[in-house]
């Protein structure tokens, strides 16, 4: 296990500066380098100054660009939640997709999901919508846990809600965590082209999700455990009801292209606006995602595109649905094997205080993509 190292405020500082003049050459420029942090939040190496502010002293945090070094040294504590919400998205994007071909596979290095970023399809507007969408909910989550000393509860409601209920209590902070999150986030963004507006297009819509999942929750206040009063707070909704949302509107995206007014009285920022391929079709709205490019099939294996195959993958042979041995394996077939499994079982609870439980062994059938 690490340890941390106190060191004096004087050599803190100078870490500071330091890393706040690392080259621009260093800096994160490209879209989604801010994710190579992903790790940062187990990392051992860490220093701490006088002022709790932590520092992770290691390549990874070169990704991050200078503005996103700046907000990270303005609000102490906000590091990690950061980091553990981009480890959040991830295995939520792995849930979300781990019975389709492309199943979010991710890496080690500065590149976490490879070089299908590299492409303006469907994945890739979910790719940016997830991370967006955990580290809102994660920084949100933080200031209420007192995690971050630059934010606390959103304690702004106040009073009166209803005739049998008030405002009180600890409401997660979800205006911060999406402003923290808009301007870190998308500040790693560069350029006016349509891949910087689909990439910040759907960035917004993964923070629009977790805010309008937002619910109420009430605890009941009166004689013998009767509901006389309530106090009510809002609180986030879990990653997981985030995902699910997402990844429907994944299903349901909006293929766009570069919109042009042909007015020269626009100014530069109202003509960067995205309109949908077909003008039959709405205007993406800000909960939709948008991509602009068809997705590869994933089917087999390709360096240039950066994807896996489906080869070895685990499928259903009696579903007809994506997780199916017909459409998961692109129609190639499948082999199926067994498998003698050993597992604890019949578990019993003696006072006190062990559990004794009996090995149980059986065969599991396995299908597996050619």
């Amino acid at each position: 296990m690490g340890h941390r190292v106190l060191l004096p405020g004087w050599v803190s500082a100078t870490l500071l500066l330091a890393l706040a003049a690392l080259p621009a050459a260093l800096a994160a420029n490209s879209s989604g380098r801010w994710w190579g942090i992903v790790n940062v939040a187990s990392s051992t190496n860490l220093l701490t100054d006088s002022k709790s502010l932590q520092l992770v002293l290691e390549p990874s945090l070169q990704l991050l660009s200078r503005k996103q070094r700046r907000l990270i040294r303005q609000n102490p504590g906000i590091l990690h939640s950061v980091s553990g919400g981009l480890q959040s998205a991830v295995r939520e994007c792995k849930w979300q997709f781990r019975n389709r071909r492309w199943n979010c596979p991710t890496a080690s290095g500065p590149h976490l999901f490879g070089k299908i970023v590299n492409r303006g399809c469907r994945e890739t507007a979910f790719i940016f919508a997830i991370t967006s969408a955990g580290v809102t909910h994660s920084v949100a989550r933080s200031c209420s846990e007192g995690s971050i000393e630059s934010c606390t509860c959103d304690y702004r409601r106040r009073g009166p809600g209803g005739p049998d209920w008030h405002w009180g209590g600890c409401s997660d902070n979800i205006d911060f965590g999406r402003l923290f999150g808009r301007e870190f986030v998308d500040s790693g963004e560069k350029g006016r082209d349509l891949r910087f507006l689909m990439n910040l297009h759907n960035n917004e819509a993964g923070r629009t999700t977790v805010f309008s999942e937002m619910r109420q929750e009430c605890k009941c206040h009166g004689m013998s455990g009767s509901c006389t009063v309530r106090t009510c707070w809002m609180r986030l909704p879990t990653l997981r009801a985030v995902g699910d949302v997402l990844r429907d509107r994944f299903d349901g995206a909006s293929r766009v292209l570069y919109g042009n007014r042909g007015s020269n009285r626009a100014s530069r920022a109202e003509l960067l606006r995205l309109e949908p391929e077909d003008p039959a079709h709405k205007p993406p709205s800000p909960h939709d995602l948008v991509y602009f490019e068809k997705s590869p099939n994933f089917c087999t294996y390709s360096g240039r595109l950066g994807t896996a195959g489906t080869a070895g993958r685990a499928c259903n042979s009696s579903s007809p649905a994506l997780d199916g041995c017909e459409l998961l394996c692109c129609g190639r077939g499948h082999r199926t094997r067994t498998q003698r499994v050993t597992e604890r079982c019949n578990c019993t609870f003696h006072w006190c205080c062990h559990v004794s439980c009996r090995n149980c062994t059986h065969t599991r059938v396995l299908h597996e993509c050619l």
